[in-house]
């Protein structure tokens, strides 16, 4: 087993791509941005490659399914932890529906309107069809990357705490700089999912609540799309018999 390649690419999770991650969000940005479409192939095409440098590592190291946490999760707590992800995802949705029906019209109407101007959103089909394959990228293979091989090949040199810690803290900072606060909470999201890793030696929970989530928001961003069309088209058909009413009440009609 050669140790040496599993830390190469272990050192450029931890901090060629964090470092390269936050650099780019605190930098002026003075140009256009790209289109969503170069983005979204920008983000698949960057996390390809590293799958296939975590190909090239697990074989030449002899890295198996279970090592990396995607071993069948027939039994245990990679069993439960599944059915449990796939159980509450239906429940949060409902949770939300409920909550968002409860919501102060104001306050939803603001939520909203921040959803519509989310420029990381898709805006047209072909578009939603790159945002799932980059959601399913970024759900399976961060999860691969940053918690099933990063705890592999750094706990034996800073034990299962230690790892842990500077699993999620990369992770955490690859989102990039927004604010303290955005920045605190990636890590602690981050944290949180390692630690989940840790606990049950499982990734499929993870990868499913990692992939489910950001596809939420652009099938709620089409719904409000929908209901503003909606809504727009009756009021133009109200108009259009105002005005039709005008018309026929004019003298001499």
């Amino acid at each position: 087993m050669n140790v040496t390649i599993d830390l190469a690419l272990a050192l450029y999770l931890v901090f060629v791509i964090p470092c390269t991650q936050v650099w780019r969000s605190l930098r002026p940005k003075d140009g256009p941005k790209r289109p969503r479409s170069r983005r979204y192939l920008s983000t698949i095409r960057e996390i390809a490659l590293l799958l296939l440098a975590l190909a090239a590592v697990c074989w030449w190291n002899g890295h198996t399914a279970s090592d990396l946490g995607v071993a069948a999760p027939t039994s245990g707590a990679a069993f439960w932890s599944l059915l449990i992800a796939v159980a509450a995802l239906p429940a949060a949705h409902f949770i939300g529906k409920i909550y968002e029906r409860r919501m102060d019209p104001a306050k939803h109407a603001a939520s909203q309107r921040q959803l519509l101007d989310n420029d990381m959103l898709p805006r047209t089909a072909a578009e939603l069809r790159l945002f799932v394959a980059v959601s399913l990228f970024i759900g399976i293979g961060w999860e691969l990357l940053y918690r099933g091989f990063l705890m592999l090949a750094l706990t034996p040199w800073l034990g299962t705490w230690g790892a842990l810690l500077a699993a999620a803290v990369a992770y955490g900072a690859a989102h990039g700089y927004q604010s303290a606060g955005m920045f605190a909470g990636s890590i602690v999201s981050a944290l949180l999912f390692t630690g989940g890793y840790a606990l049950t030696g499982s990734l499929w929970w993870l990868m499913l609540i990692h992939v489910a989530l950001p596809l939420a928001a652009p099938l709620y961003y089409y719904k409000i799309m929908r209901d503003e069309a909606a809504r727009a088209s009756a009021g133009g058909s109200e108009q259009a018999i105002r005005r039709a009413a005008a018309i026929e009440s004019r003298p001499g009609m």
